[in-house]
């Protein structure tokens, strides 16, 4: 695993094993929730309360019609879920998964696309508030929704690309972990995941800035029946490329080092 066709031979051998990691990926949500009735859809639950809650006192608060603030605020919370904990979960994880580390030979990255599907599987689960806004609210987005499909897909590679640095870093910067968490925090903020992007003004640099504004805007607005932003593919795009060419770097370089780290 030291030369550079080996690491790309890592990639097609994690693509080709989908089996075992969305097996994976199912197997670890069976297992949390073996003794719940409603299993992950507790987790959806939680946040349908937090957001219906969230939404009515934020609506008063800027003097918003709730009409318009719950559909943006479940999407956004639904979006922020799926992006913070993937985020959340990646200095550690191969330090969470170090006894497979050191019992077995395996690839990494199929370490990584375990988690990163498991996260996928509860963004799905928590797509249902989404459906139910529309069905109490009465909205439809129309044919502009689809672009949330690849607007989605472009943030899924995104957060894979970030995520190869965060896990092969984290695994020997025990403390990237929370480093991670507190940029995590402060993202949540500044991120206009409750609040409109329109009472900063037009063109601000908090939102311009933040990559996860952007994501969020390729996802929310067409689910909205919106056009994204241009900047938000602009963003975005440079915002893979970057992390793509750092990840394959990282990887290259340091893989072979990971089962000495955990």
């Amino acid at each position: 695993m030291s030369t550079g066709d080996g690491k790309q031979s890592d990639i097609l051998v994690a693509i080709i094993a989908y089996e075992l990691w969305s097996f994976l990926a199912w197997q670890d949500i069976r297992i949390k929730y073996r003794r719940s009735k409603i299993g992950p859809f507790w987790i959806t639950i939680s946040m349908a309360i937090f957001c219906v809650a969230l939404g009515f006192v934020y609506s008063q608060l800027f003097k918003a019609e709730i009409s318009e603030l719950m559909p943006f605020l479940s999407i956004g919370m639904v979006v922020w879920s799926f992006v913070a904990t993937t985020m959340g979960e990646m200095p550690n994880l191969f330090v969470d998964n170090a006894s497979y580390m050191k019992d077995m030979r395996i690839n990494p990255l199929i370490i990584l696309l375990r988690v990163f599907t498991r996260n996928l599987i509860i963004f799905g689960h928590n797509l249902l508030i989404v459906f139910g806004v529309y069905l109490y609210f009465g909205i439809w987005p129309g044919w502009i929704g689809l672009l949330a499909i690849p607007g989605f897909l472009l943030v899924a590679l995104n957060l894979a690309a970030i995520s190869i640095p965060l896990s092969i870093v984290g695994a020997r910067f025990r403390d990237l972990s929370q480093i991670t968490q507190s940029i995590i925090q402060v993202l949540f903020f500044i991120t206009p995941i409750f609040w409109f992007p329109r009472l900063l003004g037009e063109s601000s640099w908090v939102i311009a800035a933040n990559p996860v504004a952007n994501f969020m805007d390729l996802v929310r607005s067409p689910l909205l029946g919106n056009l994204p932003e241009l900047v938000s593919w602009g963003v975005s795009l440079l915002t893979l490329l970057i992390s793509s060419i750092i990840a394959m770097w990282l990887y290259r370089k340091k893989s072979v080092h990971i089962v000495f780290w955990v």
